[in-house]
């Protein structure tokens, strides 16, 4: 015997269920709409107990669920909903990320709304839209684009609390890592291994975390007394197929070099395909590091050293701010130290 479709609902499950009203419920008892909701909001009126009742058995045959969004705002409360805007949910520095926000935001009774903009202005926009129709307590941007950044400059932000994670140019409370001298420790490694022409997989010129992460490596590269070549500057999406195109592309057109740094580890492993396609070997020709200490990175061969980030005590960190700013208390930027993690991929000495 099948499942009972609920009211309203042929049952058929590719048929979407019609939501139960307090009209339905009303109809359903054979009650006014106002006892209906009086009795479902338990408004202390006098009302017989043999309604209430017949109130109640109606609500849970329509399996009758309130609203929680109104019941909030009826209460004079908040949502406990916080929007969390990413750059790429594809990018296992999001899945990090947004696994430390999501559990901080549980723990403290708060649901997170994801919205993932694709690096997309347009579409930022159109979820913040979204997010303020459904009038959430908080946002936190981790994009990092700069055409986002001149997009969301000057909006009203009216009583929503907004805290960045990675590099922003809004004027809100961040929680980060400094990704030029991240960038740049790694260019100082690679130069210690003894490589001398050192390029870089970096990202679009357009997103402000590849802008920094590239001002890091010219700092490193000056720092070792290393020329800095533009043609070494393999701009890319930053994933594994763009790592390993722009890597191709230049070793076809002939360029040179003894060491790379990618600005991820997606990038990073696909310019290691490439290398090795072209009968390159890693370390021994080029030493490779790439950058976000991914789960994979110790798993490939040779296991790719990496720049780690706690990525998932920022996100905890950036609730904890915003739960902060709910309770009237005044926050600061906060500042986390990133790791070198080095393996084999770019060993050629041992380390002292």
């Amino acid at each position: 015997m099948g499942d009972s479709p609920r009211p309203g609902g042929s049952g058929a499950s590719s048929r979407p269920e019609r939501r139960v009203t307090v009209r339905m419920v009303a109809e359903r008892a054979g009650a006014s709409i106002t006892t209906v909701s009086r009795v479902l909001n338990s408004v202390p009126v006098a009302i017989s107990a043999s309604l209430r009742q017949q109130v109640l058995k109606a609500a849970r045959e329509l399996d009758y669920r309130p609203n929680a969004l109104a019941v909030s705002l009826r209460k004079g409360g908040a949502t406990k909903t916080i929007g969390l805007l990413i750059a790429d949910i594809s990018a296992p520095y999001f899945h990090v990320l947004t696994r430390g926000v999501e559990d901080a935001a549980q723990a403290a009774g708060y649901t997170v709304v994801l919205c993932d903009t694709d690096r997309d202005p347009g579409k930022e926009l159109r979820y913040l839209d979204v997010l303020y129709r459904k009038q959430v307590d908080a946002i936190i941007f981790a994009g990092g684009a700069v055409d986002m950044d001149q997009h969301l400059r000057g909006r009203n932000w009216g009583p929503v609390k907004v805290v960045a994670v990675g590099p922003h140019t809004l004027p809100f409370p961040r929680v980060e890592v400094d990704n030029r001298a991240a960038i740049a420790a790694a260019v100082g490694h690679l130069a210690e291994q003894g490589c001398r022409r050192i390029a870089c997989i970096s990202g679009r010129r357009n997103w402000l975390i590849s802008e920094i992460r590239r001002e890091g490596f010219k700092q490193g590269l000056l720092a070792a007394g290393l020329a800095v070549d533009q043609q070494l500057d393999l701009e890319s999406s930053l994933s594994l197929e763009s790592g390993e195109t722009s890597t191709k592309r230049a070793l076809d057109a002939g360029l040179t070099f003894d060491g790379l740094v990618a600005f991820t580890d997606e990038g990073a492993i696909g310019a290691m395909r490439a290398l090795k396609a072209a009968g390159l070997r890693v370390p021994e020709d080029v030493a490779v590091i790439g950058c976000d200490d991914t789960r994979i990175s110790p798993l490939i061969e040779p296991p790719l050293s990496s720049i780690a980030f706690p990525l998932r005590q920022m996100g905890a960190v950036a609730v904890e701010m915003i739960l902060a700013m709910n309770a009237g208390l005044a926050v600061e930027d906060r500042h986390f130290p990133f790791e070198m993690r080095l393996r084999a991929s770019s060993l050629r000495r041992p380390i002292a």
